[in-house]
């Protein structure tokens, strides 16, 4: 065997064990809907224990059930928007009132959320023969 045979098939071999090893594992599981909403509310600057966190960990958790990632990237963007809002009102994140005007906020602003999206409708009841 001269020394090429011999490096070809240490490469082959190397490569079979790699691809049973990388069959063999088991499958990376997927993230929970609570580790998605946290990172995506961490995308749009809601870190943990800030105002806002609990609504937007809560909300967008639920969208990312639903199926709906964008509807929980809109969340965290209307819970986003709601800290700057207050914080433009001049209201300290340790008060009541920056807790009530981030109620209202988050409330007003949610309900435009799904202004945005296209309605999605099943069969028409007219279109049955």
């Amino acid at each position: 065997m001269t020394h090429s045979q011999m490096h070809a098939g240490m490469a082959f071999g190397t490569i079979a064990v790699l691809a049973a090893v990388a069959f063999l594992a088991p499958p990376v599981p997927p993230a929970s809907a609570e580790v998605q909403a946290s990172r995506i509310c961490r995308e749009q600057g809601i870190k943990p224990a800030s105002a806002g966190y609990e609504y937007c960990l809560l909300q967008a958790e639920r969208a990312i059930e639903w199926g709906e990632p964008e509807i929980a990237r809109a969340y965290a963007r209307v819970t986003s928007d709601a800290r700057d809002a207050c914080q433009a009102y001049g209201l300290d994140p340790a008060t009541a009132g920056h807790r009530d005007c981030m109620e209202r906020e988050t409330k007003a602003r949610s309900l435009l959320v799904f202004s945005d999206e296209k309605l999605r409708f099943g069969p028409q009841l007219a279109d049955q023969p």
